[in-house]
């Protein structure tokens, strides 16, 4: 008789503030089906691996190692599938870490700390790059030596996993969406956006690590790097105190000096509280833009991620900058946070969605293992 957990596909999704999990269970032909899912708060600094895999395994009622663990890994190198996580993977995946050092290094103790317990069980990764494998040259290709291409200097882009939910989603009440022009903006902890034509992935907002782009809760986004040559030559921080800056304490709470949670911006009434949200919808508006450039024009934008998908007054300031491109919401729609929620003016289709994540990475996994597909 087989042992209870030969059946059973956990997805493990390791975020900078939380640890998502979601138990899958193999149906026969038929595919997966979604069991449970759990989301548990992580410590900080260092959090706890162990126990927090042990919280998810008691929550999920793992009594039985599961047939295999599939998990989200930021940066995937050049990767185009998901990828089986044997020790030449685990090595190549930590040379990425110091283009991800906020999220790739706890992700693979996450992995350890699932080996330490089910050594036998297989893992695979999921990687948020994947999305953009195939980014045309135009865009991958950066203006830096041949040698620095080589080292890795290159627009790799993420989010990925959430893009994909995205699109999925609003193609199942639109299907046109496939062939149609799009502008993805995810917008949380991290932010960025992606431009899509025919399902493809064109363009994006960052570029060699999670850092770039638009400045995000506690990221900086794009900067001059001339000014971090400054502050590096002046002496005013180490290269260490500047990367722990650069991720911690700028972005929104710089801007602010109060926070990175748009929740409290909002609630602050503060005049450094306003400014920084309205450089954070003029810079995204901005980006959007760009993106429409990418791709040719722009059909669909679709909002993600806990403030895309949480904060309506944000998405009503970024959609005050792009009436030029004819995009105008709907101001009802947009305060219930419906799934649809441009105006019938609008000369493109705006959407909110909340992204599925676990899912996508049980899909890829799915792929990769030949597992029936949920």
């Amino acid at each position: 008789m087989s042992e209870p957990g030969h059946r059973t596909l956990l997805v493990l999704n390791l975020g900078s503030a939380t640890l998502k999990a979601a138990r899958y269970e193999r149906s026969g032909s038929s595919g997966t089906r979604l069991l449970q899912r759990v989301e548990i708060a992580l410590s900080h600094p260092g959090p706890d691996l162990d126990a927090a895999l042990a919280q998810v395994i008691d929550t999920l009622g793992l009594g039985a190692a599961p047939a295999l663990v599939g998990h989200r890994i930021v940066h995937g190198g050049d990767a185009e599938q998901a990828r089986a996580l044997d020790a030449a993977e685990l090595e190549r995946l930590r040379a990425l870490s110091g283009f991800a050092p906020l999220h790739q290094r706890a992700a693979l103790g996450l992995v350890s700390a699932v080996q330490g317990r089910w050594p036998r069980t297989p893992q695979y990764a999921s990687f948020d790059t994947l999305w953009h494998a195939r980014l045309p040259a135009n865009t991958r290709r950066l203006a830096v030596p041949k040698a620095w291409h080589a080292l890795g200097i290159r627009r790799y882009g993420f989010h990925g996993l959430a893009f994909a939910s995205a699109m999925r989603q609003v193609r199942e009440v639109h299907p046109p969406v496939s062939r149609e022009r799009v502008v993805l903006a995810h917008l949380g902890s991290g932010c960025s956006l992606c431009a899509v034509r025919d399902s493809q992935s064109l363009d994006t907002t960052m570029t060699s690590t999670p850092l770039d782009g638009l400045p995000m809760a506690t990221r900086s986004g794009t900067l001059d790097p001339g000014a971090v040559l400054y502050l590096l030559r002046a002496g005013e921080l180490s290269a260490d105190a500047l990367e722990e800056a650069l991720y911690h304490e700028c972005g929104l709470r710089g801007l602010s000096g109060l926070s990175g949670d748009v929740r409290d911006l909002l609630a602050a009434g503060s005049v450094e509280a306003a400014l920084a949200l309205d450089i954070f919808a003029l810079r995204i508006a901005q980006g959007i833009a760009s993106m429409a450039t990418r791709s040719g024009g722009i059909d669909h934008l679709i909002f993600s991620g806990g403030i895309g998908a949480n904060a309506p007054r944000v998405r009503a300031a970024i959609a005050g900058y792009l009436g030029w491109l004819g995009i105008e919401l709907d101001g009802a729609a947009n305060d219930r946070g419906d799934v649809r929620l441009n105006s019938p003016d609008s000369r493109a289709r705006v959407w909110r969605v909340d992204v599925d994540e676990e899912a996508e990475i049980a899909a890829a996994c799915a792929v990769a293992t030949a597992l029936p597909r949920s």
